[in-house]
């Protein structure tokens, strides 16, 4: 069964780049879960020997590699986007809109929690979902999983490097 890889949970990793003040361009990485890759990423099914069972997103941090603050008039946004089929299936947010929406460098902001609920680790930066739901996400082959900032105005937050940290297990595991 080479090439197996629905197994147990695991750990996945995704990171954008830092963007100068003044760069109002979003930037974004992107994970595209293949349960059977031998099949290939649109397989429905396993093969015979496989386990069927369905895998889902519980768990979701992310982190700045130095420290962002957001400012009302000049802000930027961390999103998290699940997309199927080529659409977004699922959306969530925490927006640095003010002074006290901070995330402090190298500290993990949890979006493992409930829509309008303080992100952990993000100040009084609370979790916004603008399409879908919150965590846990379950995950069909062929999902898109996207981590991106999108600047909020033309000119742009300087904003730092972002690293997700994201789980993938059984569900109901």
């Amino acid at each position: 069964m080479s090439g197996a890889r629905k197994f147990g949970a695991h750990r996945y990793n995704l990171t954008i780049s830092g963007l100068a003040a003044g760069n109002a361009a979003d930037e974004q990485d992107v994970f595209v879960y293949d349960a059977f890759a031998e099949q290939g990423v649109a397989a429905a099914s396993p093969a015979p020997g496989y386990d069927p069972v369905a895998e889902q997103i519980t768990e979701m941090n992310f982190a700045t590699f130095t420290t962002l603050t957001g400012t009302a008039t000049n802000f930027a946004s961390v999103v998290v986007q699940l997309a199927r089929a080529g659409a977004v299936v699922n959306d969530i947010r925490v927006v640095f809109s003010s002074s006290g929406v901070v995330a402090t460098a190298l500290t993990p902001v949890n979006m493992a929690v409930a829509s309008g609920a303080v992100a952990t680790g993000a100040g009084t930066g609370v979790l916004l979902v603008q399409t879908g739901i919150a965590l846990p996400w379950t995950l069909q082959p062929g999902d898109v999983i996207v981590l991106a900032r999108i600047s909020n105005n033309a000119t742009g937050l300087a904003t730092p490097a972002v690293g997700l940290n994201f789980f993938i297990q059984m569900k109901g595991a």
